[in-house]
């Protein structure tokens, strides 16, 4: 059996949720495509592209927007595109191998459960230590210290480097997991003010909320830990974990998982 692009797409976790001003879509290639693979990534990338090609896949199932901007997914709206040598090379790679990419970032956020969390606590063996989960968050009972926990975080996620903040031999008991760009003051602190929350985990935010207010609470005796584990480190297993379910439903259809690797270098 052969399968079209859209035949893929629309049976995707989540996809009859999208809001109206939904970012998700086809973003380059022919949605009637007759796939020969599907290739699934956090971020279409340019090695990326090339990895699919190289594994015969004409499908490109990507978290984030290819041309480095959450909301412009066309060319046609991003003016410096017409004359930017970067934008010019990927888009004319693209045409050329008829590849077909589709950006699937609210549609997997908004199934139930959120997807790109379950793959992060999945992939982090926290499954049973969830004791609530919120449509941007979840909460998680750990009992462990915080050197651990870092430890077993760079170890599963394979990252060479994490950079937090708290004492290292402080057992932390509950932790709040928000992946992605999810760091911020106006979605964690409520939660802090209601939960007796020991450690803060997330993707990334912007650095003068949660980590000042972690520094202050330290100074003042209060002991918040702060775990920052960067945008792709923390929602790529989402991306793993979806993964799966396509090579499960999709059994004549070869499907793989390109791993997010980090872009920077430690001076």
């Amino acid at each position: 059996m052969t399968y079209r692009a859209i035949d893929i797409i629309q049976e995707l976790p989540g996809i009859e949720l999208l809001p109206p001003d939904t970012v998700d879509g086809f973003v380059e290639g022919n949605s009637e495509t007759r796939i020969t693979g599907v290739a699934v990534t956090f971020l279409a990338s340019w090695d990326h592209c090339q990895e699919a090609l190289r594994r015969k896949c004409n499908l490109i199932i990507t978290h984030e927007g290819i041309w480095y901007s959450h909301k412009d997914q066309h060319l046609d709206t991003i003016p410096q595109s017409a004359f930017d040598p970067v934008y010019q090379g990927k888009h004319q790679f693209i045409n050329m191998h008829n590849l077909c990419i589709y950006r699937y970032h609210d549609g997997i956020h908004r199934a139930l459960p959120d997807m790109i969390t379950a793959g992060l606590i999945k992939e982090l063996h926290w499954t049973q230590h969830e004791i609530s989960q919120k449509p941007a968050y979840s909460i998680l009972e750990l009992n462990m210290p915080l050197k651990t926990i870092l430890q077993h975080i760079k170890q599963q996620l394979g990252i060479s480097f994490i950079r937090y903040m708290g004492d290292l031999d402080r057992i932390i008991h509950k932790v709040i997991i928000a992946v992605g760009y999810r760091g911020s003051g106006q979605l964690i602190l409520p939660v802090l003010a209601q939960e007796q929350i020991d450690a803060i985990i997330y993707g990334e935010g912007p650095e003068w909320e949660i980590p000042e207010y972690c520094r202050d609470a330290l100074h003042l005796g209060q002991h918040r830990a702060l775990i920052i584990l960067g945008h792709g480190a923390s929602e790529s297993p989402g991306m793993r974990l979806l993964t799966h379910e396509l090579q499960v439903q999709y059994k004549n259809v070869p499907v793989y998982y390109l791993p997010f690797k980090n872009q920077f270098m430690i001076g």
